[in-house]
């Protein structure tokens, strides 16, 4: 499913008035009776129900008056409150068809003052916010955001008309105050505002309603953005022939761990087992070579030459050969950071193979080192590796589509920025995986994903795609769990097959 900026939204609007012929008061109400159907899906019983719907006076207030319009024929407690009587177009013309279907409206300030408006507000079964559209620029202004503070503070179900008055439909991020929705009706395309936290939160349940824009105008604007879903992951996984042998699925190696880190070496590993590799094996310094062995007989273990219990220039030869016979490498959990693990990470990335870069790994270098790599490459940072990769703060890095999306194309990489709302992109596409929860914040759960990649890549889909499938399975992993605060990496190894039977097949 494809996922919008506001000025594609925009321009697909513009030319389905201008160059197909649909008045822009068409969309308008479609939108508007979209709303109402889809509330009608979520409480069943509208005919009881006490309404209240905040008016902005720009083309969002105008959906909102449509809905406002359409409830009439659902109940007779329904209230407008217009936040400005400057309406002008369709917003004002639905205004004055309202009025003449009877519609009880007020004018805050006028009719109405903060403390009435408040407990009408609090009174009011469902509250629907039309204040602010997918076009917000900037902090919401003071007299708004009070506005927004007492829809927050109602009991009421809260719909949102697009996207929450006060989310950056761009970023997701609040501008100031945001309304926090249970449910948001959305038009034609998600946007991006709805699946970046903290947008995300304020959406509550989002609903898609199709109002007459075609679908191919998606791959006329070339939008490339995509909310990752079951059926894409489904039509990507790799097929297992019955006739198939261990060679058949590829061959991974796994370049990791050290004396202070041995655990994730092992959750690495494991991580390419479960999804699917023929033959993994696992390069570990040879002090530390029998602890994977036992906790992971399946994983060939391969100790190599290092320094006490850490990789070192030592290592690099051994390595370097035993690559040659695999398909795909990871390189980085628990390698842990020195200069001597920096130089042998510099030099067995040199070997064109593709590689999977994560954790260590990318605190051993900057990014510039990537420039000319030819071989597949995806790097996985969390928002405070790729902000220090890049030299920006975690704020800024973090979600950061159009900085991964930048630093993808410019050095010819696959960039996952780890996330709850976790970002794949080479550049030219970019996936939006919102599967997983708070369960797979937790140590190691990194090094299994990287461990998934690997294996995908492996058993032959292109990098971008090996990093999507790998992403959703893993998010998808946190279903399984018994509870939040107990679920651990170890767990998601061993979910890994269940997501797939359950979800995938």
């Amino acid at each position: 499913m494809r996922v919008l900026q506001s000025s594609e939204m925009k321009e697909m609007d513009r030319f389905t008035i201008e160059n197909l012929g649909i008045p822009s008061r068409v969309l308008m109400e479609r939108a508007g009776v979209s709303v109402v159907l889809a509330l009608e899906h979520e409480m069943e019983e509208l005919y009881n129900k006490s309404f209240v719907i905040v008016i902005g006076k720009g083309n969002n207030g105008g959906d909102g008056l449509v809905v406002a319009r359409t409830l009439l024929d659902y109940s007779s407690d329904v209230n407008v409150v217009l936040l400005s009587k400057e309406l002008k177009g369709e917003p004002k013309e639905n205004f004055e068809i309202y009025k003449k279907m009877g519609g009880n409206y007020l004018v805050l300030g006028e009719d109405i003052d903060l403390s009435a408006f408040e407990s009408l507000l609090i009174s009011a079964d469902v509250v629907i916010d039309a204040i602010l559209g997918i076009g917000l620029k900037g902090e919401v202004r003071e007299e708004v955001a009070k506005i927004i503070d007492m829809i927050n503070m109602s009991p009421a179900y809260k719909v949102c008309v697009d996207i929450p008055s006060g989310i950056d439909s761009d970023t997701g991020k609040a501008m100031g105050k945001a309304v926090e929705c249970d449910l948001t009706v959305t038009f034609a395309y998600p946007k991006i505002g709805h699946i970046l936290y903290p947008g995300r939160e304020h959406t509550g349940k989002l609903k898609v309603a199709s109002i007459g824009i075609p679908k191919y105008l998606t791959d006329k604007f070339n939008i490339r953005r995509y909310l990752t879903t079951a059926d894409f992951v489904k039509s990507l996984l790799p097929h297992r022939p019955k006739d198939s042998h261990k060679g058949t699925f590829g061959k991974v190696a796994i370049v990791a761990g050290s004396k202070m880190y041995k655990g994730a070496a092992v959750l690495s590993a494991l991580g390419a087992l479960k999804s699917g590799a023929g033959l993994t094996y696992l390069l570990v310094p040879e002090e530390i070579h029998e602890v994977p062995a036992m906790v992971a007989p399946e994983v060939i273990t391969i100790p190599v030459p290092s320094c006490d219990g850490y990789f070192c220039e030592k290592s690099v030869e051994f390595v370097k050969d035993f690559l040659k016979k695999i398909d795909v490498f990871a390189i980085g959990p628990g390698l842990s950071q020195s200069k001597k693990v920096h130089n042998f990470v510099k030099s067995i990335l040199k070997i064109e193979k593709p590689a999977v870069v994560d954790a260590d790994a990318l605190n051993n270098l900057d990014i510039t080192f990537f420039k000319g790599r030819e071989a597949p490459t995806v790097v996985t940072p969390h928002p405070g590796e790729f902000a220090r990769l890049l030299g920006k703060s975690i704020q800024d890095a973090k979600y950061n589509y159009i900085l991964a999306e930048k630093v993808a194309k410019e050095y010819g990489i696959v960039v996952l920025l780890k996330g709850a709302t976790t970002i794949i992109t080479d550049g030219i596409e970019t996936y939006f995986n919102i599967t997983g929860d708070s369960g797979l914040a937790k140590g190691g759960s990194g090094d299994v994903l990287t461990g998934m990649i690997t294996s995908f890549m492996a058993q032959g889909l292109n990098a971008k795609d090996a990093s999507v499938v790998a992403a959703y399975i893993h998010g998808l992993t946190a279903k399984y769990a018994d509870s939040q605060y107990s679920f651990s990496a170890t767990e998601i190894t061993n979910s890994i097959g269940k997501v797939i039977r359950d979800y995938l097949k």
